[in-house]
């Protein structure tokens, strides 16, 4: 059994995340919590302002993201967007183009679980390093 407090793990850049947690070039923060070979839990944390400018998609895993904190913005693969709060749930299918942020004038925290042995991401460039 693994029991964790997203509150405690997800931080912000400027919160002192942990060590090994990922600082994306945009200045959001992902921390892994739980990693094997059917799953990956981690916590990400955006400030107001960042945000990912492309849709990505895992062509071999589902990811389920959970609000904890704040507003987010959702997109799916046709550039719809839906404004997500605390306790929204939002799913996207294995394969399913999407992106997800902070709202507007809104931090935004919560749970990514991703689904699937091959957990690897592509954006219309190609490959990219997203855990």
């Amino acid at each position: 059994m693994q029991i964790f407090n997203a509150h405690e793990v997800g931080k912000f850049a400027d919160e002192g995340p942990a060590k090994d947690a990922e600082i994306d070039e945009n200045g959001y923060v992902r921390t892994g919590v739980i990693a094997n070979d059917i799953c990956s839990v981690a916590v990400a944390a955006f400030r107001d302002g960042q945000i990912r400018e492309k849709n990505h998609w895992h062509p071999h895993a589902a990811e389920i993201y959970y609000v904890i904190e704040g507003e987010g913005v959702a997109t799916d693969a046709e550039g719809n967007q839906q404004r997500v709060s605390e306790g929204n749930v939002v799913y996207f299918d294995a394969g399913e183009p999407h992106n997800m942020h902070a709202a507007p004038g809104h931090d935004c925290k919560y749970y990514r679980v991703q689904v699937g042995g091959d957990r690897h991401a592509l954006d219309e460039d190609g490959p990219i390093n997203a855990k």
